[in-house]
């Protein structure tokens, strides 16, 4: 081997073990960066094209991941976030319906049947009939409270699902254009972990957004699907708005509206699925409630007698609404509030309780209605009305009670592939530092090699 390759050998390999040391030196300065992938030095023999060995080289600086990992976590990641926000808007439902509580609708229902049981045993007295009408005005105004309540939720809703979607957009931006920037430095012959890092890292935010999938292709630009409409690739990124289908909120595509997301998992998900399908079946199942309420306190006040005003007692009145000449009742529930009737509210002596007319110290129909809260009703598939409102709530709970155990399974198992991922991904300080000693050695030694060209070279050059 002649001096100048052994000092070509030298050089290149100093050089080598310097880009070697440079990339542990990065992974050792990032152990602490949970967004980093480790990278490991690949190196490899340099050969010339007579086959003699020319030293080291690095061949290549790999990112050690696990893609199969990496799936899963963001699969989990999705349904964390979907359950966790889901869990909170239920949370602010759950403090507008109250329950248990003196102010919860179960204490305004029974409070309305109790007073009728009250006037039962003193069906003249002015104070328990006013005191019917005040009763009846607290249960309707709470009744108004819990659906106005689950109309701010959903007005809330929807100004997030517009935040969401932005924020959809956003990292789809972001992700197409690190695509661009990990292709153009590659195809320059350059290293593109961080930007692939960052990349991941966007990715990772984008799937506790929405649902998604992601793959590669040839040229390692990440592939991104939002629920089976294409997001971001290369080339492009695809927009996406809130539009209202139906009734149902759906997360389309601006460029196509046809192009509809299918949702199942991430927050827009719960966002979606809390506005179009959840509050809207407790508003309904409260309202059909209200409106039996309603019903069956009409029909059983329209067979009694009011108090005798100058000898004659009037029957046919409903408590709630207003009576047509045609003998139909309107206006008794609008808009989730009921609405006593105006004679009633204006003047208690039209409250009809007695079974007879001109027969005011009768109390039968006051008796009536104030069984009704224990009757069973087939309008409530033959349950009482408290046993149907609290099959409502039982519902409610058992979707936050389904939501709270799926974030905690979730955490357990996130925590798991994290861990899982760590130990694959992650920087370990103590091979980061025996790789360091390995490469400082190496880069000694090819600095001796050096040493020893120079001296051969000298021994030459004092023989001339």
């Amino acid at each position: 081997m002649g001096i100048g390759r052994l000092l070509d050998i030298s050089v290149r390999t100093m050089a080598t073990y310097q880009n070697a040391l440079d990339v542990t030196s990065n992974n050792i300065s990032n152990a602490g960066n949970s967004e980093y992938t480790r990278q490991k030095v690949l190196l490899s023999t340099e050969v010339t094209q007579g086959g003699i060995g020319m030293g080291v080289k690095l061949q290549d600086v790999q990112r050690i991941k696990n893609n199969l990992v990496d799936s899963q976590i963001r699969k989990y990641q999705s349904s964390l976030s979907d359950s966790s926000l889901r869990s909170e808007i239920l949370q602010q439902v759950e403090s507008v319906i109250a329950e248990p509580s003196d102010t919860g609708l179960s204490f305004y229902i029974n409070d309305f049947f109790n007073s009728w049981s009250e006037l039962s045993s003193n069906p003249n007295s002015p104070q328990l009939r006013s005191q019917i009408v005040q009763k009846g005005q607290r249960m309707s105004d709470r009744f108004s409270e819990v659906f106005e309540g689950f109309d701010s939720v959903q007005t809330l809703l929807q100004k997030e699902a517009t935040t969401t979607a932005g924020e959809i957009n956003n990292s789809l931006k972001l992700i197409n254009e690190l695509n661009q920037k990990i292709f153009e430095t590659e195809s320059r012959g350059m290293n593109a972990s961080d930007l692939k890092d960052k990349r991941d890292s966007q990715i990772d935010n984008l799937s506790s957004l929405v649902n998604i999938n992601v793959h590669q292709n040839k040229q390692g630009a990440a592939i991104i699907t939002i629920g089976g409409v294409h997001g971001a690739d290369l080339n492009v990124a695809n927009s996406f708005e809130i539009d209202f289908i139906d009734g149902q909120m759906k997360l389309v595509s601006q460029t196509d509206s046809t192009a509809t997301v299918q949702l199942s998992g991430g927050d827009m998900y719960a966002i979606a699925d809390l506005y179009s399908n959840k509050l809207p079946s407790y508003k309904d199942q409260l309202g059909q409630l209200a409106q039996v309420i309603v019903n069956k306190v009409n029909d059983t006040h329209k067979t009694g007698f009011t108090l005798a005003q100058n000898g004659i007692s009037k029957t046919n009145i409903p408590f709630f609404g207003e009576m047509t000449p045609d003998g139909t009742v309107v206006n008794s529930f609008v808009s989730g509030k009921m609405r006593i009737n105006t004679s009633i509210f204006n003047d208690p002596r039209n409250i009809a309780v007695s079974s007879s007319g001109a027969n005011d110290g009768n109390g039968d129909i006051a008796v009536a209605l104030a069984n009704l809260n224990e009757a069973t009703i087939g309008e409530l598939n033959g349950r009482t009305i408290l046993d149907s409102y609290s099959g409502i709530l039982s519902d409610f709970g058992m979707e936050k009670s389904k939501s709270d155990s799926t974030i905690e399974s979730n955490e357990l198992i996130i925590h798991q592939l994290t861990t899982q991922k760590a130990a694959y991904s992650g920087v370990s300080l103590d091979e980061e530092m025996a790789n360091v000693i390995k490469f400082q050695r190496s880069y000694e030694a090819s600095a001796k090699l050096v040493r020893v060209a120079d001296e051969m070279m000298q021994v030459v050059l004092n023989m001339v």
